[in-house]
């Protein structure tokens, strides 16, 4: 959730962030540059929203008690999504990613020791702006997707053998 909202504008709908969300895991795959329907993540939110609502609700409505998260009706069905996009937001978005992300973002970006109100110092990231910290993040997702995406491509190839695997292939970019 964090993820896709550092990567969303200040002001989207409910299907723009359930499929942000569902791309973040598509980012960076070598099969989406090649073969795979390119309107696959559309159809995944589509065919599975009313999966999504439930799912994502506790987490909206955690950011919006948060301050981060405004809904408002429009005339539409569904609401129009406000996130604040000032420096704070974007620091409390990154600081609730995955430390594994955090970390690489740390020695892309730097990071500084801050006193928290328990008497802790911790490890913050140095954020200079929400754009940039968005950029940094998604190259670092794009390059473990691609590396976990290119690991399963060669394995399906020496599995299934070059002349079945060419045969897949071909009929996947058809398809796409």
């Amino acid at each position: 959730m964090s993820a896709a909202l550092l990567l969303l504008p200040s002001k989207f709908t409910e299907e723009e962030l359930y499929a942000k969300i569902c791309s973040l895991s598509y980012m960076g795959d070598l099969r989406m540059l090649l073969a795979e329907d390119r309107n696959k993540v559309k159809k995944i939110v589509l065919g599975q929203f009313e999966l999504f609502r439930p799912m994502y609700k506790p987490f909206i409505e955690e950011y919006e008690t948060k301050e981060l998260l405004r809904r408002s009706l429009s005339g539409n069905t569904q609401p129009i999504i406000s996130q604040d996009g000032g420096l704070l937001a974007a620091q409390s978005l990154v600081s609730s990613l995955p430390p594994m992300v955090r970390s690489q973002m740390g020695m892309k970006l730097g990071e500084k020791k801050v006193l928290c109100d328990s008497g802790r110092v911790i490890q913050e990231i140095v954020i200079g702006s929400k754009d940039k910290a968005a950029k940094c993040m998604q190259t670092i997702l794009q390059r473990k997707v691609m590396v976990s995406s290119a690991r399963q491509a060669v394995s399906g190839l020496l599995a299934a053998g070059g002349i079945n695997a060419t045969r897949y292939l071909g009929a996947k970019m058809s398809k796409a």
